[in-house]
């Protein structure tokens, strides 16, 4: 049965509108983007409008960060995406909970000074119980951008780069709690700062290496940042709403690694009006158009597993049939799986008929094209298996894979497909 928690009650409070749960999934699906196509838009324009209406998209050192951006605009081809980042249009930087995501040019200035605010106390922690400290991170810094005036370096080319001995090992103190040497702080110490940023090499982001180089415009620069912690905390609840509205404190909270006192003065701040949903919470909140049900959508969309429409209110249960909740299912983070209704992370890549989760799909590495499972709907297969063999030659004749994050393998990927051609056997 579907998993139920604080933010989860089924009584709504008479005391502010309600909506239903069809409603409010309804107006995640338009929020997200994967509603109806985009407009004609220039390939690189189209890239970067897609994140800065939607949400930002995680990039995980896989496919993930472009499946988000194709779900949301069908055809929009590699080089596209990776064109926009390299016009700077979209980067890639640390933001909430310390995560790394494509950002907007606009929004990057904001996402670096939140994450900045959440990492720097618990780093200078981690720095005493290493026995290092900031000023050694800070001095090591001037020493990175001296050596980066030379152009741009990986982390290892950058470690070779300085004079022997800059890089102090930390020892067994530091192996305790991950942290080797003081570089890594100091990269991220002048990224914060705008000194430095994160380039691909290759151009691709299906990566987890970075090469650094010295900013040619900072920022901060243009960007309006509040110069107060609340004001920066409105704005990053204006931006998770714009994709996620209707939705809870909880849910907000948990995306921005925030207290839920910080997460309701922040909503309250916003502007945004309060709404039960019913079968999902008494208390969330939204733009007042929410309010207004939007027009049903029939749009196939083959999305990531880590897609924020799956992860924004807490996993795949409010956007299938009940029916399917009890459904068993192998989830990130735990090898004895869980189910459809229960889990947060499920590892399978879910398949929409409109705003429904109504199966699965995967790549094949063997047969190159992707596999689809449908547990109810059965009638749009032949749309589902079209905007399939669509995404499968994407993923063939541009990526080249279908791996998810480093960490992921072709067997991974067999694993899964198999699962996936159960449902629909």
């Amino acid at each position: 049965m579907a998993a139920t928690g604080p933010s989860r009650r089924q009584t709504p409070t008479a005391s502010i509108p309600c909506i239903s749960l069809e409603h409010a999934r309804a107006r995640w699906h338009l929020r997200q983007g994967l509603s109806e196509a985009q407009g004609p838009r220039a390939p690189i324009e189209a890239a970067e409008a897609v994140v800065a209406r939607t949400s930002w998209p995680r990039t995980l050192g896989g496919i993930d960060v472009y499946l988000a951006l194709r779900a949301r605009a069908p055809g929009l081809g590699r080089a596209a995406i990776d064109d926009a980042v390299a016009a700077q249009r979209l980067q890639v930087v640390p933001a909430v909970r310390g995560c790394i995501y494509l950002v907007p040019r606009a929004e990057v200035g904001l996402v670096l000074r939140i994450a900045e605010e959440q990492w720097r106390p618990r780093t200078e922690r981690e720095l005493v119980k290493a026995g290092s400290s900031l000023a050694e991170a800070e001095a090591l810094a001037i020493a990175l951008t001296e050596a980066l005036r030379r152009g741009p370096l990986g982390t290892d080319a950058l470690r070779r780069a300085l004079p022997p001995g800059t890089v102090r090992s930390l020892g067994e103190a530091g192996k305790k709690i991950g942290m080797s040497s003081a570089l890594p702080v100091a990269l991220r110490l002048l990224e914060f700062a705008g000194t430095v940023e994160r380039t691909l090499p290759g151009g691709r982001l299906d990566s987890e290496r970075y090469e650094w180089r010295l900013t040619t415009t900072s920022p901060f620069a243009g960007a309006a940042v509040p110069a107060d912690s609340a004001g920066r905390l409105t704005r990053l609840a204006r931006l998770f709403f714009r994709g996620a509205a209707p939705a809870t404190v909880k849910e907000f909270a948990e995306w921005a690694a925030l207290s839920q006192r910080e997460a309701r003065a922040a909503i309250e701040s916003a502007g945004l009006v309060p709404v039960a949903v019913t079968g999902h919470a008494d208390e969330a909140f939204c733009f007042d158009e929410d309010l207004a049900a939007p027009e049903p959508s029939r749009a196939v969309r083959l999305l990531s597993s880590q897609d924020g429409y799956l992860t924004d209110h807490g996993g795949p249960a409010p956007l299938c049939d009940p029916a399917q909740h009890g459904r068993a299912m192998p989830v990130w983070g735990s090898t004895r799986g869980s189910t459809l209704g229960g889990a947060k992370y499920v590892s399978l890549r879910p398949v929409l008929i409109g705003d429904r989760l109504t199966g699965f799909w995967e790549y094949d590495p063997d047969r190159r094209q992707i596999a689809v499972g449908l547990f109810e709907q059965q009638a749009a297969l032949p749309q589902v298996l079209a905007a399939a063999e669509s995404l499968g030659a994407f993923l063939r004749d541009e990526l080249e894979h279908g791996r998810s994050f480093s960490l992921d393998t072709d067997d991974d990927l067999r694993q899964r497909t198999a699962l996936v051609q159960q449902l629909q056997a």
